[in-house]
């Protein structure tokens, strides 16, 4: 019996077992019943190692390799001549008052960055 004073709650009445004796068995057995399947498929798959998975990509990986190349190949056989850049470098650096950033703009002369520019490549 509860008392009304007693500040903790009983929560004994939401057992389901308490007026159907065995209902907690019975409930797991239906519950490994129905996941049975599931469970034994995922048993069988702790085998799969990282390149059976990635074997199993190329099913759909393969052919879609295929069909990205050939587009590719398509587009570059096209006799269509590159579109001009919409703007120049020019165009981009009019607006600024120095040009030239202040790290290129060290004590290096024009043609020692120039010189160490064609060396690079």
């Amino acid at each position: 019996m509860m008392d009304s004073h007693d500040p903790r709650t009983s929560v004994e009445f939401l057992d389901p077992e308490r007026g159907d004796p065995g209902y907690w068995h019975r409930f797991r057995h239906r519950v490994l019943v129905v996941a049975g399947p599931e469970l034994t498929r995922r048993r069988a798959r702790t085998s799969v190692t990282v390149s059976d998975v990635v074997l199993g990509w190329r099913n759909a990986l393969v052919p879609t390799a295929i069909i990205a190349a050939a587009v590719a190949g398509m587009l570059l056989l096209q006799e269509r001549p590159l579109a001009p850049p919409s703007s120049t470098i020019d165009d981009l650096v009019s607006g600024l008052e120095e040009p030239i950033p202040v790290f290129l703009a060290s004590s290096l002369t024009d043609e020692g960055v120039r010189l160490s520019l064609e060396e690079s490549f």
